[in-house]
């Protein structure tokens, strides 16, 4: 039963020592950096993804709330200061349209864990988009006649250890690699 699986691996496999020997030392340490990178962004960076967002989503919805006060001068007040200590750019455009289909980015966790923070406070009448600017998102949300216009940075949402990560993951394993072909070119030497 297993002689034909046999064959097949025999024929794909090298035939020289020493690239058998690369395999052997190589495979482990790919295989390592592969599991702690899944772990890494499973459990760790989507939670702080996850974390950072729905603190910015209780930021708008304290704007929003704020919108509701009925004390224009307070409102202003209030706005401002989230627009000099929150990077937040706050305008309330009365009367205009409001976008009916959302670009949905399945495959960003950004887009995914905004979509469903906001979903979760503001049910349909939000829209966001996250590609028209390079570091800012742009935000609508339904707000009586018209919406609330906001534009906040990416940093807010997204957490900027990603690429230190994946420096740190993919440079070890590289270097590790490379010394392990070193010393298997020299043991391997006939």
């Amino acid at each position: 039963m297993f002689y034909g699986l046999n064959n097949l691996i025999k024929t794909i496999l090298p035939k020289r020592l020493f690239y058998r020997s690369l395999i052997i030392v190589a495979t482990p340490i790919i295989l390592l950096q592969i599991i702690i990178t899944v772990v890494f962004f499973d459990s760790l960076w989507i939670k702080v993804n996850k974390g950072m967002t729905r603190s910015l989503v209780g930021e708008i919805r304290t704007l929003y709330d704020v919108y509701e006060n009925p004390n224009q001068e307070q409102r202003q007040e209030i706005i401002g200061l989230y627009n000099q200590n929150f990077d937040f750019v706050i305008s309330f455009k009365e009367k205009k349209m409001f976008p009916e289909k959302i670009e949905e980015r399945w495959y960003s966790p950004m887009d995914r864990s905004l979509r469903r923070e906001l979903k979760s406070v503001f049910q349909s009448s939000y829209w966001f988009d996250t590609t028209s600017y390079k570091e800012v998102v742009y935000l609508k949300i339904k707000y009586k006649n018209g919406f609330l216009q906001i534009f906040f940075p990416k940093s807010k949402i997204a957490p900027s250890s990603v690429r230190i990560f994946a420096l740190w993951i993919t440079l070890p394993g590289l270097l590790l690699i490379l010394i392990a072909i070193l010393f298997l070119k020299n043991q391997t030497r006939p």
